[in-house]
């Protein structure tokens, strides 16, 4: 396709995005005559523990497929909550358990003849044990289907991701599930990082904030093409759904929402960001990325032309930039000299670090 054609439907997308700002497209979980579930255990309380709270996502409307954004009729807490009291409800002789929430997006993806609605869930799930809440098992899952409009769908790809995170917690034996204090306070306690993560695994975002690692015995790092991997020693399998960890001198994030598969790319902190040299990105993510970050996510992901990229994750927010060329002509656009350097360069990711380092050296000495 000629480059200002791919230009103008990016333009004409951003202007879409930014009219359509304050709509939203509401979904209900509320009770649709729910069957209920063979579950042995009622679901106590429900947490909000997600990064970004603002949207669940995005969806299309109208014959032009107009991106709106996505949220619940009621507090998601409220939503869980109804949901589950109906397909599992309390009664004597089930166990109790409780629920964090700590991702959850929809999004669809149009193709010539057909839509694709998609839903991804990841939890926690804690038990009470001589009145101390333990995190037994991070679960996580993923629906798609396909049809001429799936936007009316989305509620039934949540349940379905909702019911299988539960399902996969019941066949959980006691000796694979984990045994983490769980802590209901989100609150960040920190919000600056001047250095590496202390040694230890993270489970979401907020512990990183907050400098509250997991020991780290129980697990063992593999490396394969600079693609790292928590492998649980108990269990033998790899933990995908963590937020990151730290060896004591590197920070390894977990990339997953952003590239084409599930891994935990090395980090480097410059300035105020973590720089990731290189992820493979997943264009399918285009709307996954306004699940998490709203209109603006989308617009990012929309400029990003290149399948692998250098990216940023601020430090503190925790929202992710991609350095296509776009991007970074736009950052150094104010520094003429930097804009030389990049415009003259090879734009490989040496390249982009060594320019990144003295933009924030400049930016840093002018505060």
């Amino acid at each position: 396709m000629n480059k200002l054609l791919i230009l103008f439907f990016i333009a004409v997308s951003t202007v879409a995005f930014s009219q359509n700002k304050m709509e939203y497209h509401k979904i209900s979980l509320k009770d649709k005559n729910e069957k209920v579930s063979e579950f042995n255990f009622y679901v106590e309380n429900v947490y909000d523990g997600r990064q970004f709270k603002e949207n669940i996502g995005t969806v299309q409307k109208g014959g032009f497929n107009r991106k709106v954004l996505a949220n619940f009729e009621n507090p998601i807490i409220d939503e869980f909550s109804g949901y589950l009291a109906t397909v599992c409800p309390k009664e004597k002789n089930k166990s109790e358990i409780s629920i964090r929430i700590n991702e959850l997006y929809v999004s669809e993806l149009t193709r010539a003849m057909s839509e694709t609605g998609y839903a991804t869930l990841v939890v926690d799930i804690i038990e009470p044990k001589e009145g101390i809440d333990y995190i037994v098992g991070t679960y996580a899952a993923s629906a798609e289907s396909s049809g001429m409009d799936v936007t009316n769908k989305h509620d039934e790809r949540l349940k379905k991701v909702l019911q299988e995170c539960l399902t996969n917690y019941m066949k959980t034996s006691d000796n694979d599930k984990t045994s983490i204090v769980f802590d209901g306070d989100q609150n960040i306690k920190s919000k600056t990082i001047t250095a590496v993560p202390s040694k230890g695994v993270y489970l979401t975002y907020v512990d990183v904030l907050n400098n509250n690692p997991l020991e780290d015995s129980n697990f063992e790092m593999t490396n394969k093409n600079e693609r790292f991997h928590l492998l649980n020693k108990t269990t033998k399998s790899k933990e995908l759904n963590y937020y990151g960890f730290s060896d004591g001198n590197v920070f390894y994030v977990n990339v997953s929402k952003y590239a084409n598969a599930k891994y935990y790319a090395k980090t480097e902190i410059i300035g105020s960001k973590y720089y990731i040299e290189n992820v493979v990105y997943n264009p399918n993510n285009v709307v996954v990325m306004g699940a998490m970050f709203g209109l603006i996510g989308v617009a990012i992901a929309s400029a990003t032309s290149s399948s692998s990229v250098p990216m940023l994750i601020d430090c503190y927010s925790g929202q992710p930039s991609f350095l296509s060329n776009n991007e970074m002509k736009a950052m150094l656009m104010p520094y003429p000299v930097l804009f030389k350097d990049f415009k003259n360069s090879k734009k490989s990711s040496a390249d982009i670090k060594i320019i990144l380092k003295k933009y924030y050296q400049e930016t840093i000495a002018q505060q």
